[in-house]
């Protein structure tokens, strides 16, 4: 009697084996792409399946309880694109500083003589103090509307300081700092999950990349997330530099510094 029931049981067995096998689906996308729903199903998935994005179907091979759970899940994550306000709040604060002395007049060491400047004034030489300083800060703020899953293009100006020699009024030359416009670009893609927004920028930043003003362009790639309808600080930007030029009679050193500061919100629109 035992006997018989053993191939049975084994049958049971094989049918229940081959019914939880892991099999294959395409499940198609209406509105969003599959690489845009891709991390969203590995996180659903976990250990328990693949899929892999082909245009806009995701291709999954699981088992079938973890399929159907996906193909209940999708409609919530596979909806119409929303449109987005983006704004952007660039704070820019800019520090310039120079001293140094000049004598205008001369000296007398046996049969040598040296003269420096012209403004001797009722026979007596003139010693100067150059003490020169500037403080500035601006902000702007710009809002652009966008639509979810598509890259949005944002121009950000920026002052970078560059040191050119000029002369005075009696023909010496003298070094001052002059502020020349640069660009800071990045396009902004926005996936809305819930009450969280996930950011992917693409950002182009031009330096200065000698004291003559000469400019370089970098690119970088970078991924942040917060909620929606706040801030989210995207970093900053500090340049810095020094400077200094003397002769023996006189001196003259400067520095500047610049900070940019950069943060963005995503709001959505109805």
């Amino acid at each position: 009697m035992i006997s018989r029931r053993w191939p049975l049981l084994l049958a049971l067995l094989l049918g229940c084996t081959a019914q939880a096998a892991p099999r294959t689906e395409i499940l198609p996308l209406h509105y969003r792409t599959a690489d845009e729903l891709l991390p969203t199903v590995q996180t659903v998935l976990g250990g328990e399946g693949r899929v892999s994005a082909y245009g806009n179907q995701l291709i999954v091979n699981a088992e079938p309880e973890k399929i159907a759970e996906l193909q209940a899940l999708l409609p919530q994550l596979d909806t119409r694109p929303r449109r987005l306000l983006i704004s952007v709040d660039s704070q820019q604060q800019r520090d310039s500083r120079q001293r140094g002395y000049r004598v205008d007049g001369g000296i007398d060491a046996g049969n040598v003589e040296i003269v420096g400047g012209r403004d001797e004034r009722h026979g007596q030489d003139q010693l100067r103090i150059i003490r020169r300083s500037s403080q500035g800060s601006d902000g702007s703020l710009q809002q652009v509307q966008a639509t979810e899953g598509y890259p949005a293009q944002i121009m950000v100006g920026q002052s970078v300081p560059v040191r050119t020699l000029v002369r005075d009024a009696y023909g010496y030359p003298r070094e001052v700092i002059e502020y020349r416009d640069a660009s800071r670009g990045f396009q902004v893609v926005a996936s809305v999950q819930g009450e969280e927004v996930q950011l992917s920028i693409y950002s182009q930043q031009d330096r200065l990349a000698s004291p003559r003003g000469a400019i370089a362009t970098q690119r970088t790639d970078t991924r942040v997330s917060g909620r929606l309808g706040e801030w989210i600080d995207l970093g900053g930007i500090s340049e810095s530099g020094r400077d200094s030029r003397s002769t023996l009679l006189s001196r003259q050193a400067g520095a500047s510094s610049q900070t940019q500061a950069l943060r963005l919100k995503v709001e959505l629109l109805e």
